[in-house]
């Protein structure tokens, strides 16, 4: 298999929000268990926040606004911890397809020199990621909300679960915690999930490109957002780069939301993350973006190849990431 040779660029920057998740399982995980956006959870949840709600009585919105106000009240931190824990259980049962998923194209197509950073609880990118860790040199993986899958070292950067001990010290690793909603979210109170803000916002600071995939940057999310735009706006060739957006919202609405992230109105929105330059230039994305951007040429595709085995679809991303080892 051929491509356009390869360059040694900048990173590419995936963001991933809930919607990516739901798009990539669209009916429900392996076991036909839905993946819940913020305003699902309810649902999930049932009774005991059905009676926290009537209890607390907090204003009619969504899911996400009506925790933040209770939370903010000590007198139900003992239910919302209860909660909280309903909610770890459920996320943590999820399986993922033994079929090839959105977030298996994810890890493969992408390098080592790139990042994909989820705000996402469940456990789908970093199985993906463990299935896949032997076909190529994937990108890092970060948590930027806690996941019920990742655990890693206080003292170092170990990618592994809690079942493992870290290599450098034979410790135990562990589990950093969910992030819920609240008005002022502290990404620097917990060190485990600080270090992988830092580990990100290092990389957009040398970003070529930035994909956000399902991710909305609600008000709640405010620091959030600031923490990506800092390090995104010292990106030394972002006039020359476009903003990639994937979600099913209203172009208007995304490109308003994230006005402040896009240079000189360089956007593209797709609805369907098959759209994406992941997706149709998988490993190329810098070389395609260097060609178009830089030349005038745009790249023939390279994908997206769709196949529902995933021996097949690791066969021929090995394929494709063979070049770069010579």
């Amino acid at each position: 298999m051929k491509g356009p040779p390869f360059c040694v660029p900048q990173p590419h920057v995936v963001i991933l929000g809930a919607g990516a998740s739901k798009a990539a399982f669209l009916g429900g995980d392996k076991n036909g268990k839905p993946i819940p956006l913020l305003d699902d959870l309810p649902d999930i949840i049932g009774a005991p926040w059905k009676e926290l709600v009537t209890e607390a009585q907090p204003p009619v919105l969504g899911f996400e606004s009506q925790y933040s106000w209770i939370r903010s009240r000590q007198l139900y931190s003992e239910k919302l911890s209860e909660i909280e824990e309903i909610v770890h259980q459920y996320f943590k049962s999820l399986e993922i397809l033994d079929c090839p998923t959105i977030y298996d194209y994810l890890v493969l197509g992408l390098r080592g020199k790139d990042v994909i950073a989820t705000f996402n609880w469940d456990p789908f990118l970093m199985l993906a990621y463990r299935r896949n860790r032997t076909i190529a040199d994937l990108p890092d993986i970060r948590f930027l909300h806690g996941c019920v899958e990742f655990a890693t070292c206080h003292q170092h950067d170990i990618l592994g679960s809690t079942l493992e001990k870290c290599p450098e010290c034979d410790k135990a690793l562990v589990q950093s915690p969910l992030i819920f909603p609240e008005q002022e979210k502290d990404y620097t109170e917990d060190a485990l999930i600080h270090r992988d803000w830092e580990q990100v916002t290092n990389k957009l600071k040398r970003a070529f490109h930035l994909t956000i995939f399902g991710y909305a940057g609600p008000a709640t999310d405010y620091k959030a957002r600031k923490l990506l735009l800092d390090g995104w706006k010292e990106a030394p060739l972002k006039e020359g780069s476009h903003v990639e957006i994937i979600n099913i919202e209203d172009e208007h609405k995304l490109r308003e939301n994230w006005k402040e992230f896009i240079p000189f109105y360089h956007d593209m929105i797709y609805k369907e993350f098959w759209h994406s330059t992941i997706a149709k230039w998988p490993w190329r994305t810098a070389e395609y973006k260097l060609s178009t951007s830089r030349c005038g040429i745009v790249s023939e595709h390279l994908g997206p190849f769709r196949t529902d085995s995933l021996q097949e679809l690791q066969h021929w991303f090995s394929e494709l990431a063979e070049p770069e080892k010579l």
